[in-house]
C-alpha cells in the first residue's frame, strides 16, 4: 500500500501526548520497540514513543 501522502502531512503531524513532531522509523527505533524489520511506523522525533501504521493509516492514539 503506498504510504507517500504521509510525506505530505508528516510535518503537521505531532504525537497526541507530547506533541513532538512525528518521523518515519529507522530500523534502531524499530528494535528499540521490539518491532519486526521492515515494519512501517512513525516515532517522535526522540524515538520515545511509537505509532504504528495499520494497512495505511497512521494509529496516532495516545499513550500515556
Amino acid at each position: 500500500m503506498p504510504l507517500d501522502w504521509i510525506n505530505d502531512f508528516l510535518p503537521s503531524l505531532r504525537c497526541p501526548d507530547t506533541h513532538q513532531p512525528l518521523r518515519w522509523a529507522t530500523a534502531a527505533d524499530l528494535d528499540r520497540h521490539a518491532r519486526p524489520e521492515g515494519e512501517q511506523a512513525l516515532v517522535t522525533v526522540d524515538g520515545d514513543r511509537f505509532f504504528p501504521i495499520d494497512q495505511g493509516i497512521p494509529i496516532l492514539l495516545p499513550q500515556g
